[in-house]
């Protein structure tokens, strides 16, 4: 029988300083990760908005910014990039850092700005990886909002008891060539909340093997609607964790704008 070698401090410390360095670039990902986020939110009169994301990893595929347009609109993107952990997290800075710089050469160009996005994910992201992505401008004067929603899971709109889901205008970036769009809008009165989200939220599952769902989100929503965003936001976020007993299998993001002042 062949003696088992004796495991001195001298040979195992390649493997202990190599456990140190992959934790130490795990965790390098995760800094570079959370500055992705907004650092700095742009100041408008009349619109309330906020985001929260929690990853189930070091580093995950979502993601949500905020931009000042022009000094009366507001642009805002969230984000999923298929999967998760460092490949995802790579991708998704890649496209994060695309649509900052695109945005640089004219933010009303919808079509142009996200057909370009779609061909650098193309170019740069593995086979089979893709993203969807919700990607709008608000302008506080008018209330107006235009949006493409880029196969990602439908927003809801609230206007008092009412609720609509503001449907994809386009596929997901990443898988095909031929892509195109179709811009949406919608107007938002006084009271208006408008709720996006990534489907670590609704797909949220329960030991019984139950997900979330939209209705439970709109019921939450509803019922809560009347706090201010940055708690309905946390309200939501503590809905999904209860009910999938503290043990999320994927990021989960919220993004929440509204019209302040009275309901129309």
């Amino acid at each position: 029988m062949q003696a088992i070698p004796d495991i001195t401090e001298r040979n195992a410390a390649p493997w202990l300083n190599a456990g140190s360095k992959a934790i130490q670039d795990l965790e390098d990902v995760r800094r570079v990760s959370a500055r992705l986020f907004p650092q700095t939110l742009p100041q408008l009169a009349g619109v309330a908005y906020a985001g929260v994301c929690i990853e189930a990893n070091l580093a995950g595929g979502d993601f949500y910014d905020f931009f000042a347009s022009s000094p009366h609109r507001l642009g805002l993107v969230v984000g999923d990039v298929s999967g998760n952990g460092v490949a995802s997290a790579m991708l998704r800075a890649t496209l994060q850092a695309s649509l900052r710089t695109l945005r640089l050469t004219g933010l009303n160009d919808f079509a142009g700005t996200l057909t370009l996005a779609n061909r650098l994910l193309l170019e740069s992201a593995p086979e089979a990886m893709y993203a969807s992505l919700f990607f709008a401008e608000y302008d506080e004067r008018s209330g107006r909002l235009r949006y493409v929603n880029c196969g990602h899971p439908s927003p809801v709109f609230i206007r008092g008891e009412r609720a609509c889901w503001l449907q994809p205008t386009a596929t997901v970036l990443g898988l095909f060539q031929d892509w195109q769009c179709a811009i949406a809008e919608v107007c938002l009165q006084p009271g208006d909340t408008l709720l996006l989200y990534t489907d670590g939220v609704t797909e949220a599952t329960n030991s019984a093997g139950e997900e979330f769902g939209p209705d439970r989100l709109l019921a939450t929503l509803k019922a809560q609607n009347g706090l201010p965003l940055s708690r309905l936001l946390q309200e939501c976020v503590d809905q999904v964790g209860r009910f999938a007993e503290g043990n999320p299998c994927d990021d989960l993001t919220l993004v929440g704008l509204r019209r302040l002042g009275r309901e129309i």
